[in-house]
């Protein structure tokens, strides 16, 4: 849960689950760009409704245009003020009622990062102080998470560790192929985050994903032996997360996995500079303590092994 100055920083667009501890928003619609040049476009061609997302591109419902703004089936709706005002931010997401808009972004008490959502054609990007969290150039978050899951093979049935969550896409699709995930977070500003994005929902009301918040590297003590099938590691970039890419680590993880059982490893462009010398010491250190099969995934941006 987010500690007392992560709540204190809440806009009052939201408010938290008692049910799920999700912080969510309250009767609003969610917009970013895409949606608010839509409904503007329509309007200017002097249409009284328009096809149209209410949640960022969940799903989509006939809003109604008046003279006033839009307005979707569910009561939410938007003033045309307040959609020129997020039609002319192209990186960001708003909670929007009417013509008050809060935008999804959230100051971290624990790291001091600011984390918000960056919208793109599919789900939204996390963007931590300015770093993107996930690939927006030629793909979507969705098929980025489809290329990270590729390398562990069938999931149906397996025990899987996502060990970092972020807005959970990774343990999303990976409970949706079967597999019973464990995920952890650190900081609670991307808790908040994830609580105030559509594409998130599933994460909050999926049996099959138990949900931890804490330091993986302290929390991955706690499990046993081989007690999983799948790790999906997928930490912040090395210069925030020094110690996700460290032996000990590591060592860790070739520990909760079964003999067998399969590691992937996001670490970056590996055509890139930095991404290549992060793969040279990343791919080094796996095989010092002991996984096997240590090899290069180029279309999804990392390492696979085997334990």
């Amino acid at each position: 849960m987010p500690g007392r100055d992560e709540i204190a920083l809440l806009t009052g667009l939201s408010e938290v689950s008692a049910e799920t501890g999700r912080y969510q928003p309250i009767s609003t619609a969610v917009l970013c760009h895409l949606q608010a040049a839509l409904l503007l476009e329509a309007r200017e061609r002097g249409e009284t409704d328009c096809i149209c997302s209410a949640d960022l591109g969940v799903s989509k419902a006939v809003a109604a245009l008046s003279s006033a703004g839009a307005t979707f089936p569910d009561g939410t709706g938007a003033t045309w003020s307040a959609l020129e005002r997020i039609a002319a931010d192209v990186k960001g997401c708003f909670e929007v009622c009417g013509n008050e808009i809060g935008r999804i972004q959230q100051m971290s008490g624990r790291s001091g990062r600011l984390a918000s959502l960056y919208p793109t054609m599919g789900p939204p990007a996390l963007l931590l102080s300015g770093t993107l969290m996930h690939r927006v150039r030629g793909i979507d978050p969705a098929e980025d998470t489809r290329r990270k899951l590729a390398p562990l093979g069938r999931l149906e049935g397996a025990r899987l560790l996502d060990a970092a969550t972020g807005l959970g896409y990774t343990a999303i699709e990976a409970a949706d192929r079967g597999a019973r995930v464990v995920t952890v977070e650190w900081d609670p500003a991307v808790d908040i985050i994830a609580g105030r994005n559509p594409w998130s929902a599933k994460l909050f009301d999926t049996a099959a994903i138990e949900r931890r918040s804490g330091d993986v590297g302290e929390e991955i003590a706690a499990f046993d032996d081989g007690a999983f099938d799948a790790v999906l590691h997928d930490p912040p970039v090395i210069e925030l997360a020094g110690d996700l890419y460290g032996g000990e680590f590591y060592r860790q993880l070739h520990r909760v996995l079964r003999r067998g059982g399969r590691l992937f490893h996001y670490i970056g462009n590996p055509d890139s500079p930095s991404g290549a010398r992060a793969l040279r010491g990343v791919r080094r250190r796996l095989g010092e303590v002991g996984f096997d099969d240590v090899r290069r995934q180029p279309e999804a941006f990392g390492v696979s092994a085997r334990a």
